[in-house]
């Protein structure tokens, strides 16, 4: 829900601001969000960090995830929200393979047939879009930020095994301004400030909404695998196009519906397998 919802604010606050500056707010402004957290942590001496592990692997994942929030709100600026979002949320499949392949997670045949519908739901989500309106639908900024994303979330798991949910997020988010920043000064960007109190509610919204979720992400690969609890995140798409619906009043195609449907329909059930 974070994540859909922070998706659909972005693509206003792009349009207003510019897509460089919405990366370097949102992402300063969100460090709000898993603060208090590790604040509370170090005044009760409950914090326990991996330093040597947090180092690696908070460089590393914080690098993926700001390249890929600079491709990503791009993308939403210049492109459909709808084919961006969903084309980016299938982050879901590289996430999934990295969890796998590198740090020897285990799935069900069950479990594997649930993302297989999730991802058909996806890009279902995408495919009547991107044949409406072709080069200009936004989907290889989509796929671009997939490409990103699910590196990203990939290694997330490792960074909260050294240094704890909160503290995790806090470092990458933390590390995912630099891209950002060296690429405004490389390019010379100029970066737009609200100027009025509706622009910084906006940007407030954004960063925290976005960064909420990746606290919540976070919580769940702390207690479950990484595997398990990516595929259920993938599904934010679905609460984009419900805000486009009510109040842009877009009007997806029947097959956006049945792709709905069926991201649905499979997070709901691989909740229910992960749960018994």
């Amino acid at each position: 829900m974070g994540w859909g919802c922070a998706d659909y604010l972005a693509r206003s606050a792009s349009g207003r601001f510019g897509s460089v500056s919405v990366t370097l707010l949102a992402l300063t402004i969100g460090l709000a969000a898993p603060l208090p957290f590790v604040l509370v942590e170090v005044a009760q001496g409950s914090l326990e960090v991996d330093w040597s592990g947090l180092a690696v692997w908070g460089l590393v994942t914080g690098a993926f995830l700001g390249v890929a929030y600079l491709i990503y709100y791009t993308g939403l600026q210049r492109g459909s929200v709808t084919v961006v979002s969903t084309a980016a949320s299938a982050w879901l499949a590289v996430t999934v393979v990295i969890a796998v392949a590198a740090f020897g997670e285990s799935l069900s045949l069950g479990q594997v047939g649930l993302m297989a519908v999730i991802l058909v739901g996806i890009l279902m989500l995408s495919a009547g879009r991107v044949t409406e309106m072709g080069v200009k639908s936004g989907l290889g900024w989509g796929l671009g930020a997939m490409l990103a994303i699910g590196v990203a979330l990939g290694f997330i798991g490792q960074v909260t095994e050294a240094a704890g949910p909160m503290l995790a997020v806090l470092v990458v988010r933390g590390v995912s301004i630099v891209p950002t920043y060296a690429f405004v000064r490389l390019k010379r960007v100029e970066v737009r400030l609200p100027t009025d109190r509706w622009g910084w509610t906006l940007l407030g919204a954004v960063g925290l909404l976005d960064a909420g979720a990746y606290v919540a992400y976070n919580l769940g690969v702390d207690s479950a695998p990484v595997a398990v609890v990516a595929p259920i995140a993938a599904a934010h798409p679905v609460a984009t196009i419900a805000l486009a619906v009510a109040l842009s009043r877009e009007r997806p195609h029947a097959l956006h519906w049945a792709g709905a449907f069926a991201a649905i329909g499979a997070t709901i059930g691989l909740s229910v397998l992960v749960g018994t």
